[in-house]
Formats: structure tokens, sequence, C-alpha cells
């Protein structure tokens, strides 16, 4: 079946007026001629544009006007001059055609990607901390493959329509049969404080030491707020809750304004540390899990692996690093 377009529906859609029956429907090749004459400006270009030839292209717009009915060039001093129906015109047909220029942009950066392309879906905290060095690291190794990375929440896509990365990377563990899933490090959550905090001086804090203090808490949907809530429900521990974000680094930030201290993940609160951020171990440890999902509905991208590779080395290099700033035991993370 031949793709068609209407441009004299178009028209007379444009013009308020009624459109007439099927036999002004043209073809794609004519929507093609004009498209390119108008974007070109002149015949010769639109011609080698369409790999054709100047008497080509001029006789065919001949004929398409013959056939909607009304000129779209008026000629003037040997050039063609849009009318105001041609303008109209082109507008509607560039609309048409930008579903179509998409889809031939990602074709050709498909093509420029000699290897392959890679896509990671992240949540925003694991790609601001570690995600960039594991790239950095797999762009020495693969020069020539693409990396997309969306920072999203893997698990918010949809395994009925088919997830739409090749390594997602989350807090959590996965359990759901539509991906494979991988505990990448177990870290343990800290608590963080502004450096002229009085806690600051302890060598670890435990949760009667929070009672009445101005404590920043994590989204309220935030399975990690969750487990804390319980340790200082358990311990009967009255804090002062005035405050709350959802982003970890905005926690960081507003712990830095001296606002209050808070417990989050160390991955977070180790970026924040060169800016002043003190981290002290929580007691009793909390854990927080790193996974990394692949999906089961996606052929396997083969640099995935070396990507995998890299991050698990991250991990246990910040683990090391955790271990000697007193803020992780060494018996403690891989998986």
């Amino acid at each position: 079946m031949q793709l068609r377009y209407d441009l004299a529906k178009i028209a007379a859609i444009s013009e308020g007026k009624k459109v007439r029956s099927g036999k002004d429907h043209i073809s794609l090749r004519q929507v093609e001629i004009f498209r390119a004459t108008m974007k070109f400006g002149t015949v010769t270009a639109a011609a080698a544009a369409l790999g054709s030839s100047q008497p080509t292209i001029t006789r065919e717009l001949s004929r398409l006007e013959e056939h909607i009915g009304f000129r779209l060039f008026e000629r003037r001093l040997q050039r063609l001059v849009p009318t105001a129906r041609a303008l109209k015109l082109f507008e509607e047909v560039q609309a048409s055609f930008i579903g179509l220029d998409r889809i031939n942009d990602f074709i050709d950066r498909l093509r420029d990607a000699s290897e392959e392309v890679l896509t990671v879906a992240s949540l925003p905290a694991f790609a601001q901390a570690i995600l960039p060095e594991a790239v950095a690291r797999l762009n020495a190794t693969h020069p020539d493959l693409t990396l997309q990375i969306s920072t999203v929440d893997p698990r918010n896509q949809s395994s009925i329509s088919g997830f739409n990365f090749d390594v997602g990377l989350i807090e959590g563990v996965y359990t759901e049969r539509d991906a494979e899933s991988r505990i990448l490090w177990v870290f343990q959550l800290v608590a963080i404080m502004h450096p002229d905090h009085p806690l600051a001086q302890r060598n670890y804090v435990e949760p009667h030491d929070f009672e009445g203090v101005n404590f920043i808490s994590l989204g309220s949907q935030d399975p990690y707020r969750l487990s804390v809530e319980r340790v200082f429900d358990t311990a009967g521990t009255q804090r002062r809750l005035f405050l709350s974000s959802q982003s970890a680094s905005s926690v960081c930030e507003l712990v830095l304004k001296g606002l209050g201290i808070s417990i989050i993940n160390p991955l977070t609160a180790l970026s924040y540390e060169k800016h002043g951020l003190v981290l002290k171990p929580f007691l009793p440890a909390q854990d927080f899990v790193l996974s990394v999902l692949r999906p089961i509905n996606r052929p396997v991208v083969a640099s995935s692996d070396a990507l995998v590779m890299h991050l698990s080395q991250i991990c246990a290099q910040i683990h090391h690093n955790l271990v000697q700033k007193r803020l992780a035991v060494d018996d403690r993370g891989r998986h």
C-alpha cells in the first residue's frame, strides 16, 4: 500500500473550505519534491538533495500544481517564489515529517555507533555518585560505545510494554521475574551533620543521641526513611521532625546550612564531605543495598558486563574508603 498525503485537503482545511473527494490525493514523492523545493529555495538545490535533475523537479512541480488545482509558486526573474498557500502547506508538511525526521536521526545515531548502544536507567543518587566514574572507565576500553543515561527509577517502567534500559541501578532488592537482579554491594547508612554540631565530636551516634534534635528526613515513601523510623520508634526517641526532602543531595545541602542532622546513604554523603559535611557511623547499623537489574526481554549488550564490573570495583573502593574512615567494618559489603 502506497503512503499518500492529501495536500489539497490540508489547504482546504487551512482556508476553512470543504474538502473534496479522494481524487486530490497525491503521492509521497510529490510531497518530497514540494518539501525539498521549499526547504532549499531553488529547484537546482532540491534536485541535488533528491538525487534528481532540474528538469524533472520543474516538471513534477507543474504536475503537482495541476493535480491539486492551485499554484504553489510564482515565477519571478527565473526564480520560484512560494505563494501564500504554499507557505501554509509547507507548515503542515513539516509537521507531518517531524516523526520521520526523528526516526531518521535515531537511525543515523545507531549507524554512527560502530559498536553498540548501551542504555542505563539509574536512581539520581547513583547517577551522581558512582556512575560517572564507571562510565569514564568504560569509555577507556570501549571508545566507540554510545551510552545513554536516564535518571529515573528503573522499577517505574512498564515490564508489560518492555523495559527500555539494558542496565538499571536501584536501591534495595528486586524480586519480580521480568528482570535479572543482582545485589552489587551492601553499605550501611551514615549519620550526617554540620561540623559545628555537638554530635560531630562523637565517634558514632545512636538513637538516644537524637532526642529533641532537629532531624531532616527523606521523602515519606522512601524505604530507608521507613527503616530508620522503626529504629527510633523502637528506641522511643523523640526527634524534632520539621523538614523533609525526597533527594539525598538536597538533605546534604540542608544539613550544611545547619538546619539539622540526618541519616542517609554513604555514597551521596561522601560526595559532600569535601564541602565540610561530617559523617558518623549510626548504630545499630542499617543496611543500604545497591542492586543492578537486567531486563530479560532485551537483547544482551556486550558492554553491559564491563559496566557492571566497573561498578562493582568502584563499590569495593568506596567500601575500603569507608572502612578507613571507620564508617564501615571490613567484613561487610561484598556479594
